[in-house]
Formats: C-alpha cells, sequence, structure tokens
C-alpha cells in the first residue's frame, strides 16, 4: 500500500466521489448486461448469492442473506428460484444435518464460469479503449481502491 498525501480540498473530494460513483454505476451496469447475455433469467441478486454460496459453500440461508445484503425471506425466494432453476442444491449441512446447507450445482458453477469469462472480456475492451498510461495508473491505483472500499465496509460507513 502506498503512503497517503495530503488530502485534496472538499470540493475536489466531492468531485472525485461523484465521478467514482459514475464509474462504479457504469461498471454495474455492463456487468448486467454480462450476466443478461449469459442466462437472461439471473437477476442481480441471483448472482450475488450464487457467488456467494460459491465462495463457501455449505452456507446456509441466514448466512448468504447476510452476505448478499438481502432479506431473509427476500433470499429464500431467489434460493428457490435458483433451486428450481437446477443452479443451486439445498443439501443437509456437514456439521449438522438439522441444517440446511447452499451448493452451487454442477450447471451454476458453469453459468458462473461464463459469467465470469464473460465479464473479463468485455472489462478487457473497456481497458484496450483507454489510453495505454491511464490504463496502468488505473490498475496501479486498483489494489489501493479494493483495500480502501474493504476498509470503509469494516466501519460500516
Amino acid at each position: 500500500m502506498q503512503g497517503h498525501g495530503a488530502e485534496p480540498p472538499r470540493e475536489a473530494q466531492r468531485e472525485a466521489a461523484e465521478r467514482l460513483a459514475d464509474a462504479g454505476e457504469a461498471i454495474a451496469g455492463l456487468m448486467r448486461e454480462v450476466a443478461a447475455s449469459v442466462e437472461p433469467r439471473l437477476t442481480p441478486p441471483g448472482l450475488r448469492v450464487m457467488t456467494a454460496v460459491s465462495d463457501s459453500p455449505g452456507r446456509n440461508l441466514t448466512a448468504v442473506a447476510a452476505a448478499v445484503g438481502l432479506s431473509l425471506p427476500r433470499a429464500s425466494r431467489v434460493c428457490a428460484a435458483l433451486e428450481s432453476a437446477g443452479l443451486l442444491l439445498r443439501r443437509p449441512a456437514s456439521t449438522d444435518r438439522r441444517e440446511i446447507g447452499l451448493e452451487v450445482s454442477p450447471g451454476g458453477r458453469a453459468l458462473l464460469e461464463r459469467f465470469r469469462a464473460v465479464r473479463r472480456e468485455r472489462m478487457a475492451a473497456v481497458l484496450r479503449r483507454m489510453p495505454a498510461d491511464e490504463r496502468c495508473a488505473l490498475v496501479a491505483a486498483l489494489d489501493e481502491l479494493a483495500f480502501a472500499v474493504a476498509a470503509v465496509g469494516s466501519e460500516g460507513g
């Protein structure tokens, strides 16, 4: 992590925050398009659930709902739809047979792999449209951005 210099003036911070928010929305829109091109029925909450379950197989519904920021009833409906589509499996947890754990099905794993491949292709296309020096600066700043996002997330605001 690089050192942080003096704080820019408030107006510059506000402008930078606005530009970052705009870029984030543009990227989020592109990711929704990618998801729809891979599987038109896959909703953004469904993709978040599948990703969370893929990252930690066996989680229960309550843990998945908390991880993706959905209410328990909404997460239950999303999981039911994913299960109905053959993308998610509900199985007794290995630690407590009364507990139900969630797993991504083989078809769901294939869908996530396709999504990630198309996402990489689309992001590479975006980066190719940038001047080389600005692309290099962006790539260099992404680790700092991820660190700052994680820090703000852990602070709760």
